[in-house]
């Protein structure tokens, strides 16, 4: 059997009694959903998986979720478990955050289809944005959320094939990608650059996302930019405006 001290060293919390031990969970998963670990839509591990993974018991890893859930990062998702909402806490000024249309996450199971993967060229723009070389060998991945059998968004990603050297072998229709680029890739953020515009659908995504040709979508571009200052990662992400609204937060 391990005794405390070396529960404390394979688990990341201290069992010394210094500080409390749902808190230190706590932190543990806040720190994972800022940094990106998890995304909006994904879902954080169950109770019993924390219980399981970091020798606490069922109060403590309850007490950790409630404080996620107080500070409107995740929300529990009946018969599915604690889905993340947010990725900056309710009382964190300058944040943008996009939400599902009132009931439609409530009522539905939230997955992502992998539509492609594999190794592309960088093209003009994303040459531009990341600051490579036109033609770079890129990892892009391209998903279609949906809620249920309904799609939300469509998002292709793109990143240096050098930077995700074994991203072809994984599955992320199942798998969390910021899970991913944090666990194994020791990627670590600093900050991200969003644009959001308006735009209408073209035929490729107007089908994907079961829309007309020509209806309206919310197109968001994100660089994102790790803690050396270099910008790794481009997504571009199109809503459809029938789900989504944005919500902005301001200091005044």
């Amino acid at each position: 059997m391990l005794k405390k001290q070396e529960v404390a060293t394979l688990s990341g919390l201290d069992f010394s009694g210094k500080k409390q031990l749902y808190y230190q969970l706590y932190d543990i998963l806040f720190q994972d959903i800022v940094n990106d670990a998890y995304s909006v839509g994904d879902y954080i591990p169950s109770e019993t998986e924390l219980m399981r993974q970091y020798g606490v018991s069922r109060a403590t890893a309850r007490k950790a979720m409630e404080l996620l859930a107080n500070n409107g990062l995740i929300k529990k998702r009946r018969g599915h478990g604690s889905e993340v909402i947010a990725t900056r806490p309710n009382t964190s000024p300058n944040r943008v955050a996009s939400y599902i249309k009132k009931g439609l996450a409530d009522q539905k199971t939230p997955i992502k289809r992998t539509i492609e993967s594999g190794i592309v060229p960088a093209d003009a723009l994303v040459s531009e944005r990341l600051h490579i070389p036109a033609a770079s060998d890129m990892f892009q991945l391209c998903r279609v959320r949906y809620s249920g059998e309904e799609p939300c968004y469509l998002e292709t990603i793109q990143v240096e094939r050098a930077y995700t050297p074994h991203a072809l072998g994984h599955d992320f229709s199942m798998e969390s990608w910021r899970s991913y680029l944090t666990h194994e890739c020791k990627v670590r953020w600093s900050r991200a650059v969003q644009s959001i515009y308006a735009v209408v659908a073209d035929e490729v995504r107007a089908s994907l996302l079961q829309v007309e040709p020509g209806d309206p979508l919310v197109y968001i571009e994100r660089i994102s930019i790790d803690t050396a200052g270099i910008p790794r990662e481009f997504v571009q992400t199109y809503y459809r405006a029938d789900l989504y609204h944005l919500e902005i937060e301001l200091d005044v």
